[in-house]
C-alpha cells in the first residue's frame, strides 16, 4: 500500500521542532516562537499561540492546556480551546529544554543561574481557577555549572518521579529525580500582570 501526503499544514515560518498529536488535534512548537494548534479533521489552524521569544523546546497538552517551554527560559499553560494564556512561569534562568504535566504538577528541565536544575510547579485542577491560584515551586539541582549541560529528550511525570534522559549526545540511560525532598525556590512567578511568590 503507497502512502499520500494528505495536506500540508503552514503556518510557522521557520523550523518546527515540537509536535504532539492527541485525536484530531495536533499541537506544533517552532524556532519562530509559536505555539500552533491545528484539526486534522480540517486540516486548518485553530490558534497561533504568540508563545516565546525565541524557539519553542518542549511542548504538551491534554484535553483542557497546552504547556510549552522556550529557549527564552520560561513555562507557560494555554488554555486549548480558547488559545488564551492563562499562565505564565517565570523562573530567572536560560533555558527550558524539556516540559511535562500531570493532574496538579507541572515539571520543567531548565537552566538556571548556570545550573542544571529540575523544577516542579503545583497548580490547581481544571475545575478550579487557575489564572488566581498561588503557585508553589520545587527545585533540585541536578548538575552545578556545568561543561556540558543536561539536555533530555524525553521528560517524564508520574507518581511524584520525575525521569529525565541524560546528555543527549552521549549513549546514556535515565536518570530518576526523587523531588519530595527537593527545596523551594524563593523565584517569583508571574500568571499575566500578577507576580506570586511560593508558599513557605
Amino acid at each position: 500500500r503507497s502512502s499520500e501526503c494528505l495536506a500540508i499544514l503552514q503556518g510557522h515560518t521557520s523550523l518546527v521542532g515540537q509536535l504532539q498529536m492527541r485525536g484530531d488535534t495536533l499541537v506544533t512548537g517552532g524556532s519562530d516562537g509559536s505555539v500552533r494548534v491545528w484539526s486534522l479533521e480540517k486540516m486548518c489552524p485553530i490558534h497561533r499561540l504568540a508563545a516565546h521569544d525565541n524557539s519553542v523546546t518542549s511542548l504538551q497538552f491534554d484535553d483542557t492546556r497546552v504547556v510549552s517551554g522556550g529557549s527564552d527560559g520560561r513555562v507557560k499553560i494555554w488554555d486549548l480551546k480558547t488559545g488564551h494564556l492563562v499562565r505564565e512561569l517565570i523562573a530567572q534562568g536560560e533555558a527550558v529544554w524539556r516540559v511535562a504535566f500531570e493532574d496538579e504538577k507541572c515539571v520543567a528541565l531548565a537552566l538556571r543561574q548556570n545550573r542544571t536544575v529540575m523544577e516542579v510547579w503545583s497548580f490547581s485542577p481544571p475545575e478550579d481557577v487557575l489564572y488566581d491560584r498561588p503557585l508553589s515551586l520545587q527545585q533540585r539541582v541536578l548538575q552545578e555549572a556545568p561543561h556540558r549541560p543536561m539536555s533530555a529528550m524525553q521528560l517524564d511525570y508520574r507518581q511524584s518521579q520525575p525521569a529525565v534522559a541524560g546528555p543527549s549526545r552521549e549513549a546514556v540511560g535515565s536518570q530518576d529525580v526523587d523531588m519530595r525532598d527537593a527545596g523551594p525556590s524563593t523565584a517569583p512567578l508571574q500568571g499575566g500582570n500578577k507576580t506570586f511568590f511560593h508558599d513557605d
